[in-house]
């Protein structure tokens, strides 16, 4: 168990800094729809990276045989960190740089007419709840907003460490 968790601080610190660079593309793409698009793919490399860090376990650490349980385990527990690493940086983003930049830029979507009149039509969200719900958000302190992330995070770590572990789970020796 110790070398699992050895294996999953390191595979978690580097998909933690593939996400923190995720979210500063994300911020770029505010102005920049190319930053954005940058953004995304990231995090979907992101989580390809863990996978492949997973077999390699498997692989190396394990003679390729690796129960469901474990490779669970280790996928959990690689997002666990990568969630806390990425929340630090957010952290430190939103404390000291941000600024209200993030928040400026979405207020200024919301209210833009066509946006809420999608809204409205899509979702019955009027514009008037949508102010609402931004003046919340813009009363969270960094902290709060941090740790909501961290949350976020790591449920979708634990559900996206269901099907890599079903993937990545093997029975038999591999010979490669």
């Amino acid at each position: 168990m110790n070398q699992l968790r050895a294996y999953a601080r390191i595979d978690g610190a580097l998909t933690g800094l593939i996400w923190i660079v995720s979210f500063g593309l994300f911020i770029g793409g505010l102005e920049t729809p190319l930053m954005g698009t940058l953004s995304l793919m990231a995090g979907v490399a992101s989580l390809i990276y863990a996978a492949m860090r997973l077999k390699r376990y498997r692989d190396e650490a394990l003679d390729g045989i690796m129960s469901f349980r474990r490779g669970f385990a280790y996928s959990a527990l690689t997002y666990f960190y990568a969630s806390w690493i990425m929340a630090f940086g957010q952290f430190i983003y939103f404390q000291f740089i941000d600024n209200g930049y993030m928040l400026s830029h979405y207020t200024m979507i919301v209210t833009d007419g066509e946006f809420s009149d999608m809204m409205k039509q899509l979702y019955g969200i009027s514009k008037e709840d949508m102010k609402l719900a931004m003046d919340t958000v813009s009363s969270l302190r960094p902290i709060e907003i941090a740790f909501q992330f961290l949350t976020s995070n790591m449920l979708l770590g634990l559900f996206v460490s269901l099907p890599v572990a079903a993937l990545m789970s093997s029975k038999v020796k591999r010979r490669y």
